[in-house]
């Protein structure tokens, strides 16, 4: 039963208590008066400002019409129940029958007893009268996906996984989708039976409207480029994007195509990044009208797409929101450093400590399953494969925001701590945490080298050697832009100062904040463990109590049957005590290490940029002034001056060469400082993870607050009845 989910019937006068019981704190509160207690239910009117009832707990079929809303699942969930919809499963406009509901199982691979088991979990075992609503097909298609992952089937493990909602496959949808596509083909052709529709009235075969997406105004200026640079995304599309959708490639990589339209006379503008899905042909020559309508796009004005990729459109070309091109507001579709952030769920790889070690004696490893469910890959990899490959990126993309590996032992003083078991879960985090943050960047997620490492099955030790010698860094043999330079903003350079600044402190101030969150949940435990100490010692106290009040037994009874509830209900909140503090650790404590582990990665890249960006050119500069002026003078030289074989040449080709270097110098400077500021541009997103950190992190405070005044309220009732000698 879920921590927060439904609670057993109140009995009959139950919710009527005296004026005596009805706060927690006021004993002696007149009959009457207005219920002006934080801790109190009644539903009084009173004029205190803080005369607000504790929510209640709601009943399992409740739970599931409220657990997943429209506005914080993905967008295939809403696509699902439309098509479901349009394909006449619909009870009523906003219902689907059990019918419908059960056709989603169609192909998706869920055995006939995990079927029965979802549809109890959403009907509650019974027939619905009124069909199921939208929030209850999505909590049915989050079960499915949860079911194809092999999780456990449970509504937990839905709200666990609520900021993270698994994507089912779920080929009765696409068939549906493909009939409803060949449908209207069918019926738009000319035909001379053909009955005109009147203009007032929609066509028979028009689908229903899909639901409106929340706040999208709120956030409509949110695509503004924050560098000013109109040049740099010149003939990016902006505004009036086609509607696409995600669909894994053949390697497992999401798909991207560049969308259409542009917004005219807007001078600060950046590119919007979506992904398509593989439609049929009957619906891809809808899709290719509108483009030659719209206009095509051209990715090789910069952005994300011109690395590794000169002459291809932008990797992405930038960062959009929901299906409209408008950026997204739904709680729980922001990402870490996610720009506007995509309309489908970011990718998540998963790391599985395995227990057995490999090895000699002495020489004895780790191994770590890493398991990506977008990709349908699942390898072994071992510490020193992680080390390896974050060499490779530093060597070919110093300049980016790399993520931070954690260390592989702890040392004090320069000697080496053993490692234990609090240690290597804390080392697989760190794992999962550079993992994620690979796959989620949009130029390292692309490397050839994460996708090996990602999908590859055979180990990577033969490879390493082999791979490392051949990688280069991104900028090299790559011409620049006959505009580029000129589109970079001149003040660039005084903003790189600015956020370096900011991030330095800002890093400084996260890594204490981790430190003394983690004191918080360790200070916390305890204290959970001292509720239990506290509870047993009460418990233990009931065996003194009739031979210390021998005198007189009559009143021992009740007097031990309040302590054992007292004792029952420590032990209550030493279990949410105990919980809250693990959630903190697996859910809060990871966030502020995500957040620390970005403001890190950016100043580490600032200091890289500090040893590796230096150039040459005044030298180079002063060597070519020389080498031209003896040149001038073998040119001027007497005929019969005496002259080695070959000298002019060599002047000429030295001359040469060195001009070229300082072009090349020139470019990659050029190149370092775009690619620095679309890593900023990037990495500005992260503050929307910031927010909804502490979002979350107040909501889970106020259930689990809200969990232990109930459970001291009962005790309160359950004391009641103690002797009190009156």
């Amino acid at each position: 039963m879920s921590l927060f989910g439904s609670s057993p019937p109140e009995e009959p006068g139950q919710s009527t208590r005296s004026g005596k019981s009805q706060s927690l704190f006021d004993d002696d509160r007149p009959t009457g008066a207005a219920n002006s207690s934080l801790f109190d239910d009644g539903d009084g009117s009173g004029s205190s400002p803080w005369d607000m009832p504790t929510p209640k707990k709601s009943a399992k079929g409740d739970l599931v019409k409220t657990l997943l809303p429209a506005t914080s699942v993905p967008e295939s969930y809403v696509d699902a129940f439309d098509a479901l919809l349009e394909a006449g499963f619909g009870a009523g406009t906003s219902a689907i029958t059990l019918a419908g509901a059960r056709k989603l199982f169609d192909g998706s691979g869920v055995n006939a007893h995990e079927q029965t088991r979802i549809v109890n979990l959403v009907t509650g075992g019974q027939e619905p009268s009124s069909g199921l609503g939208r929030s209850e097909i999505n909590v049915l298609i989050a079960l499915i996906g949860l079911a194809q992952e092999h999780e456990e089937l449970s509504l937990d493990a839905v709200d666990e996984r609520r900021r993270n909602l698994p994507e089912p496959s779920i080929p009765a949808i696409q068939q549906l989708r493909t009939a409803k596509v060949s449908e209207n083909t069918e019926n738009s052709s000319p035909s001379s039976h053909d009955i005109k529709a009147p203009p007032n009235e929609p066509s028979p075969d028009s689908s229903p409207p899909k639901s409106k997406r929340l706040g999208r105004d709120s956030l409509e200026n949110l695509d503004a480029d924050p560098w000013g640079s109109p040049a740099l995304h010149k003939g990016h599309a902006h505004t009036n994007p086609v509607r696409n959708e995600a669909t894994p490639s053949a390697n497992g990589v999401t798909a991207a195509r560049p969308l259409v339209g542009a917004a005219a006379g807007n001078n600060r503008t950046t590119s919007a990044f979506t992904t398509h899905s593989e439609l049929p042909d009957s619906a891809s020559s809808t899709l290719a009208n509108d483009d030659a309508t719209a206009g095509q796009t051209d990715g090789s004005a910069g952005g994300w797409g011109s690395f590794g990729n000169p002459g291809q459109g932008g990797l992405g070309n930038g960062f959009s929101g929901d299906d409209q091109g408008n950026p997204s507001s739904r709680p729980g579709s922001r990402s870490l450093g996610g720009g506007r952030t995509n309309r489908h769920i970011e990718e998540t790889v998963t790391v599985t400590l395995l227990p057995e070690k490999e090895g000699m004696f002495l020489f004895q490893h780790r191994n770590y399953e890493v398991k990506s469910a977008r990709r349908g890959s699942t390898v072994i990899r071992r510490y020193s494969d992680f080390v390896w490959l974050l060499d490779c990126l530093h060597k070919k993309y110093p300049f980016r925001q790399l993520p931070l590996l954690p260390p592989k032992r702890v040392a004090v003083n320069g000697r080496h701590l053993a490692t234990d078991s609090n240690f290597i879960e804390k080392r697989r985090r760190g794992l999962v945490r550079f993992a994620n943050a690979l796959v989620r960047h949009p130029v390292l997620g692309q490397e050839e080298l994460v996708k090996m490492f990602l999908t590859v099955p055979t180990e990577l030790a033969g490879l390493r050697k082999q791979v490392s010698s051949s990688v280069q860094e991104e900028f090299t043999g790559r011409r620049l832009p006959p505009d580029l330079e000129d589109s970079l903003p001149t003040n660039l350079l005084e903003t790189f100062d600015t956020v370096r600044s900011g991030v330095r402190q800002s890093a400084e101030a996260y890594i204490n904040l981790c430190t003394l969150l983690e004191r918080l949940i360790k200070r916390n435990q305890g204290i959970a463990l001292d509720h239990l100490r506290f509870s047993h010692a009460l418990t233990d106290l009931t065996e003194f109590s009739p031979a210390t009040y021998a005198t007189d037994t009559n009143d021992v009874p009740l007097l031990n049957e309040g302590i054992t509830s007292t004792a029952k209900h420590l032990a209550t909140s030493q279990t949410l005590l105990d919980d809250e503090a693990r959630v903190w650790d697996e859910g809060v404590l990871e966030d502020f290490k995500k957040q620390r582990d970005t403001l890190v990665g950016v100043r580490d890249m600032f200091d890289r940029r500090d040893r590796y960006a230096r150039d040459n050119i005044p030298y180079l500069e002063r060597r070519i002034e020389s080498n031209e002026q003896k040149l001038a003078n073998l040119m001027n030289r007497p005929s019969n001056a005496p002259v080695k074989p070959g000298e002019q040449e060599k002047l000429e080709q030295a001359v040469r060469t060195d001009k070229q270097s300082i072009v090349d110098q020139h470019a990659r400077a050029v190149f370092i400082k775009e690619c620095l500021k679309d890593e900023l541009a990037f990495f500005q997103q992260s503050q929307y993870q910031v927010s909804k950190l502490h979002q979350e992190w107040s909501q889970e405070r106020v259930r689990y607050a809200e969990s232990q005044v109930e459970n001291w309220r009962a005790l309160s009732e359950e004391v009641e009845n103690m002797p009190s000698g009156d």
